[in-house]
């Protein structure tokens, strides 16, 4: 299944930006520059170093109250490293002027540090997540306790009164080609669908009247369905409501080289378990990346990866309008001749309009063994798109793991 959601070599489809601050644009964003930690309230005004955070390397918003959580390693620690040194969390509450050790709020002698390579909230903002090499930790932050979350908890989405749950896999395995469904209330887990039980899926397709999703059902091989190799899914995304739940799959339609293939874009309705195609948004060829809804479930931003030959990767952005039933691209930057461009981190901004993402494009001899074939924060650059024209609002060199918090 297609798990990772950045950092990959990539390269993006040509058009200048415009670097001018127009509008304004409502939301926090937080990022790392120049080895630290920075929010702004708005992208518009000045940025401020949130305290305590030199060395920060992983950071997550609470989506219910903006409460910023972030993990401190030695200089140049990297978590995507052979081996991830121990990390410290903490927790900067608004408007961030101070900072405290995530073990004053919940304090115990576990996860005092972790080897994190990833950290998240649930969507209930009560539990803060980080995973390892080793297994993940947790912490709930209303109980005051620490806790051993599911395995499957980083490809896991949670709707904001925490009732309604997805993610991959199925019953037997979070491993398993599927997405699952708890909720709402106490519903057992559900099977949206698996690689074993396409059923639902299969029907979904049948039923578009879309010529583009005939032409891929018809292109569909039924032997190559009955692999689990030839099957993508990203991880499936519910909207901040819990009414629906949206992912990509490529129905085993095939894997090629980098991730190559055709996928579909799904929605589920939660209170029905009734699965349906976009169809009018026809199919991606490339590798879907992600399928994130707007904080207002409104629109969809659409990540593609696209690999024409190892010098090329072509990446997109897409905004889908899920009311309108429109689609445009948002062009990040420009790419020279002979360069790859890294997608680091994007995030929807809390007023459902504006989209945030970091982006490198490094020449391929740059990057190797030693620098972890990665491009360094110092080659990354933010931009906020508007997402109805596409127009470039800001831009801010050198920023790396951007993140938008709460309205």
């Amino acid at each position: 299944m297609t798990r990772r959601l950045s950092s990959l070599a990539l390269a993006l489809l040509a058009a200048a930006p415009n670097t001018a601050v127009s509008g304004e644009v409502a939301g926090q964003l937080a990022y790392f520059k120049d080895g630290a930690l920075w929010i702004a309230s708005r992208p518009s005004q000045a940025a401020q170093q949130v305290p305590n955070s030199r060395g920060a390397v992983l950071q997550a918003f609470s989506p219910v109250d903006g409460t910023l959580a972030f993990m401190t390693g030695p200089g140049g620690a990297n978590i995507h490293a052979e081996s991830v040194p121990p990390l410290r969390p903490w927790l900067s509450r608004p408007p961030y002027t101070k900072s405290v050790l995530l073990s004053s709020a919940v304090p115990g002698p576990t996860f005092t540090t972790v080897r994190a390579r990833w950290l998240r909230w649930e969507g209930d903002g009560h539990a803060l997540i980080a995973g390892s090499d080793g297994g993940n930790a947790g912490w709930n932050l209303v109980k005051h306790k620490t806790f051993l979350p599911n395995q499957a908890a980083l490809y896991q989405s949670t709707s904001r009164n925490g009732q309604v749950i997805t993610m991959l896999g199925s019953v037997q395995s979070p491993a398993d080609v599927g997405v699952m469904l708890y909720g709402p209330g106490a519903r057992p887990g559900t099977e949206v669908f698996t690689r074993r039980l396409p059923q639902g899926l299969m029907a979904a397709l049948r039923n578009a009247p879309q010529p583009a999703i005939h032409k891929f059902l018809g292109e569909l091989d039924p032997q190559a369905q009955t692999d689990d190799v030839s099957w993508t899914v990203t991880a499936p995304q519910v909207t901040r409501d819990g009414r629906r739940v949206y992912f990509a799959s490529n129905a085993g339609y095939g894997v090629g080289s980098a991730g190559t293939t055709t996928s579909a874009v799904f929605e589920v309705d939660v209170s029905e378990v009734r699965l349906r195609v976009l169809g009018w948004l026809g199919t991606f060829a490339g590798s879907l990346l992600d399928v994130v809804p707007s904080p207002d479930g409104r629109k969809l931003l659409i990540l593609l990866a696209r690999h024409d030959r190892n010098a090329q990767i072509n990446t997109s952005a897409y905004v889908a309008d899920l009311e309108r039933k429109t689609l445009r691209e948002l062009i990040v930057a420009q790419a020279s001749s002979g360069t790859l461009t890294f997608l680091n981190s994007s995030c929807w901004m809390a007023d459902s309009r504006h989209v945030a993402l970091s982006v490198a494009s490094p020449r391929p001899d740059d990057l190797n063994q030693k620098n972890g074939f990665e491009p360094p924060a110092s080659a990354h650059t933010l931009f906020v798109k508007d997402a109805g024209s596409g127009k470039t609002l800001r831009r801010v060199p050198g920023v790396t793991g951007v993140t938008c918090g709460p309205g």
